[in-house]
């Protein structure tokens, strides 16, 4: 296995949330329209963070670089718009639907199934206004996901 983000971006774009558009990092949208919520998309900017790589410690990592087993830690970046800001009277109306979004976004993300790669960390950022990538306003949250990779797990 060689590491490969994009595959990552696929397979979360494939978790089944109930309500959640989720989409590929090959189609994060330029422009959210009020009808395309709620919708869950790599963040344009800052998708991919971080990130350490080493090679694992024990008898497995024996032999050359192409060969011993890596991991290597990296954390993605997701962007959750629930509602156009206006739609309602302000958060506080959005909060209940926020709070259930959030709650089968993690959980969806606990079921996470890409071969060599585990969930270690899930983090819902604060619930408020955020922008799509045309500045339109909604309300919404950040997601950041840590995941450990595996290369040469054989």
């Amino acid at each position: 296995m060689t590491f490969s983000s994009s595959a990552i971006a696929t397979g979360i774009a494939a978790l089944s949330i109930t309500g959640v558009t989720v989409k590929d990092i090959t189609a994060i949208p330029e422009s959210v329209k009020a009808r395309d919520c709620p919708i869950l998309f790599p963040s344009p900017d800052g998708w991919m963070t971080g990130g350490n790589g080493e090679p694992s410690e024990g008898s497995t990592t024996f032999g050359t670089a192409t060969t011993r087993l890596w991991t290597f830690n990296r954390s993605y970046k997701y962007i959750y718009l629930h509602a156009a800001v206006g739609s309602e009277r302000g958060l506080k109306d959005h909060i209940s639907e926020l709070t259930i979004k959030a709650d089968a976004i993690l959980t969806a993300i606990s079921t996470f199934d890409v071969s060599d790669v585990d969930v270690k960390n899930m983090a819902i950022g604060e619930f408020g206004v955020l922008t799509d990538p045309a500045g339109n306003s909604f309300y919404g949250f950040t997601l950041d996901i840590t995941l450990r990779e595996r290369m040469n797990n054989d």
